[in-house]
């Protein structure tokens, strides 16, 4: 049964009300580095493709 059936507050919502406002800016930070490392690393493996393809391209 889900928390909004049978009243009881989900982890998420306990968190968001009980943690201190150093907490909460630490999980944001940290949430946002790991989205900035997970978007570079997406970014370097287009390069990568575009570079393939370009020399595929100029060798084919």
């Amino acid at each position: 049964m889900n928390a909004a059936k049978d009243g009881a507050s989900s982890p998420l919502a306990d968190f968001f009300t009980k943690a201190s406002a150093e907490t909460k800016r630490d999980v944001y930070n940290a949430v946002i580095n790991k989205a900035i490392a997970s978007q570079r690393d997406v970014i370097e493996k287009a390069e990568a493709i575009k570079k393939v393809k370009k020399a595929s391209e100029k060798n084919g």
